[in-house]
């Protein structure tokens, strides 16, 4: 098994490790990031003190099928990743180790890989449900992990991108409408400004809602973040300016409360700048 990954394969920066203990397999083939799989519960974690997981919380079922990026909890994400480092018939002791430096610590054997579909080899319109999956897994995330969100959300942007332009595909060839492609795109685009501006990552918000200043009517929610991180970064004119752009703001409360901090932080930021001009050249 030395040829195969060693004994042991581990994850440092996610604090994920796996140690083979048998190893009995037929042919060389390891899951993808799109496969299904069957695998068994082979000895229980026992101190997962109420850590939310569909497979590792359930002990009356020891055999379970798992498809690849269907995960909505931490440990069911990080429990894909290592299956992904099985081959079939393998069993292995595996670990997750918490923030807290907790380690949980159960065994698994990959029964078989029941579906092994590349997601090069998907076609456009699979290529849409897969990244509108990880939207959706994304925004189930959001409020509770939005790391987690945030790698789903990348993860469809990047199946995405690969289609671009979008305005070349059609549905009788390609299954999928490019405006389909192109709003889910921006969609995905919108949320990944809302997993930035939770990170004070202002610049990169600015950067994936580029996409308003060229749509006729782009969504309040990108207009809404655009504006914030401008705001954060003191560019207030510009932030003022982009939430002139909706219709309506005055009687909208967030963009209303948001314009009146941006006119008060600026009259504070030029009185400010006025009393260093003063200070500088008495």
């Amino acid at each position: 098994m030395d040829w195969y990954i060693g004994e042991e394969w581990n994850d440092r920066t996610r604090g994920l490790h796996k140690k083979v203990l048998n190893l009995q397999f037929h042919h060389v083939e390891k899951p993808l990031s799109n496969s299904t799989v069957l695998f068994k519960i082979t000895k229980q974690c026992a101190n997962l003190r109420g850590r939310p997981s569909k497979y590792l919380e359930n002990s009356e079922i020891e055999k379970h099928i798992l498809e690849m990026g269907t995960a909505v909890t931490p440990i069911d994400c990080y429990l894909e990743i290592i299956l992904q480092q099985f081959l079939p018939g393998e069993t292995s002791t595996c670990s997750i180790e918490t923030k807290t430096g907790e380690r949980l610590q159960f065994d698994l054997k990959l029964e078989s890989i029941i579906s092994n579909s590349a997601v090069e080899k998907l076609s456009a319109a699979e290529v849409y449900k897969l990244a509108m999956r990880y939207k959706e897994n994304g925004v189930v995330m959001f409020k509770a992990y939005s790391k987690f969100a945030f790698d789903y959300f990348v993860r469809a942007a990047k199946l995405l991108i690969t289609y671009k332009p979008f305005d070349k595909l059609d549905k009788p060839t390609n299954g999928i409408e490019g405006s389909e492609m192109e709003t889910l795109f921006v969609q995905i685009q919108t949320n990944l400004a809302a997993c930035l501006l939770k990170e004070k990552r202002y610049e990169h918000v600015i950067y994936h809602t580029e996409f308003v200043e060229t749509q006729d009517n782009p969504s309040e929610k990108s207009m809404y973040r655009r504006a914030l991180a401008f705001y954060s970064l003191k560019e207030f004119e510009k932030a003022q300016q982009t939430i002139e752009r909706v219709p309506n703001y005055e009687e909208k409360r967030e963009f209303a409360k948001l314009l009146d901090d941006i006119s008060t932080s600026w009259k504070s930021s030029n009185a400010n700048y006025k009393l260093v001009m003063q200070r500088m050249f008495k």
